[in-house]
């Protein structure tokens, strides 16, 4: 599954499977010093049981997951009940600021969508000021 040459590192996103053949994805815990064996904090699995928990597996069965930048807003909440499950301040006080900013500017939105209205038609867009 992983790619010989790459290396994993504590808080890396993976996936990929323990001995018993469960799949689990979640992020790196610990690396083991000669980089063969990772401990997984499991955020989704296809065994209940193993919700939540740290596994530790063979380094070749997991994979590193993509790294993205973009995250909705739908995201941040789910990001923040987890930075809430592995008790990470610093990380639920960064997710709490994007998401009050967000709300910051939705509300401006807000503000700014009552004063103008656009009614879209056949020929485009016309504004209708109250």
């Amino acid at each position: 599954m992983m790619n010989r040459e790459q290396k994993l590192a504590v808080g890396d996103w993976v996936r990929g499977k323990t001995k018993q053949g469960e799949l689990i994805h979640g992020f790196v815990e610990n690396v083991d010093s000669t980089g063969s064996t990772v401990h997984v904090y499991v955020v989704n699995s296809d065994n209940d049981m193993t919700l939540g928990k740290v596994v530790a597996t063979r380094a070749s069965w997991v994979e590193a997951m993509a790294k993205t930048s973009l995250i909705g807003e739908e995201q941040v909440y789910d990001l923040i009940d987890l930075a809430l499950a592995t008790k990470d301040r610093e990380w639920f006080m960064e997710l709490s600021a994007m998401a009050a900013s967000w709300k910051k500017n939705e509300k401006a939105g807000k503000n700014r969508s009552a004063e103008q209205r656009h009614v879209r038609n056949r020929l485009g867009t016309s504004a209708i000021w109250e």
